[in-house]
């Protein structure tokens, strides 16, 4: 019941959420495949009963695809729990629950994958809870960078040959764009 409460209270913020930079953002020259140019450290705000809440979210810029940390996820542990719409997003954040990442250690973990696409920008990025609530991308969380080099890696070894993740991905979230993609893919 409480990894629920939990669960609820993360759709809840990230719904109503807003994103500021810690540093200013630059635009992308140049991506290549399963790569990115630089880590940006960001921070979610949102207001639930008049206090603000902080939530940190690792971004990789300048990949490839927006893709990269939610198709990584669903390779490694298969279909997401939840789908979580932002204010105003089109796409979703993908969440898995109760999921070990590292060999030698029974922590369960949250993992929140999202990632954009725009004229502007393109990053694929995390946001990495424990059923304790605690957010582990803080400054002083024992796992931020573990966590960091997990999804470096994972973006770094991403199998482009392996596509299931995004028939089931447009199947759930939008079934005309999938059925589009594939009469287009049909007629080349």
């Amino acid at each position: 019941m409480k990894n629920l409460t939990f669960t609820l209270i993360i759709t809840f913020i990230l719904t109503s959420c807003s994103s500021t930079q810690k540093i200013s953002e630059k635009r992308c020259k140049s991506t290549s495949k399963n790569d990115y140019e630089y880590i940006l450290e960001d921070k979610f705000e949102s207001t639930v009963n008049d206090n603000k809440i902080l939530l940190n979210e690792i971004k990789y810029k300048c990949v490839y695809s927006s893709f990269y940390t939610q198709k990584g996820m669903y390779d490694k542990f298969g279909k997401w729990n939840k789908l979580i719409y932002p204010k105003g997003s089109h796409h979703p954040i993908l969440v898995w629950n109760n999921v070990k990442l590292f060999p030698n250690d029974t922590t369960e973990f949250i993992v929140a994958a999202n990632g954009l696409e725009s004229t502007k920008t393109i990053y694929a990025s995390i946001l990495v809870f424990d059923k304790k609530n605690n957010d582990l991308l803080t400054e002083h969380s024992g796992y931020k960078q573990k966590l960091i080099a997990y999804f470096s890696k994972m973006i770094k070894s991403n199998n482009s040959k392996k596509r299931d993740f995004y028939e089931k991905y447009w199947k759930t979230v939008n079934p005309e764009h999938w059925e589009y993609l594939k009469q287009f893919k049909k007629n080349q």
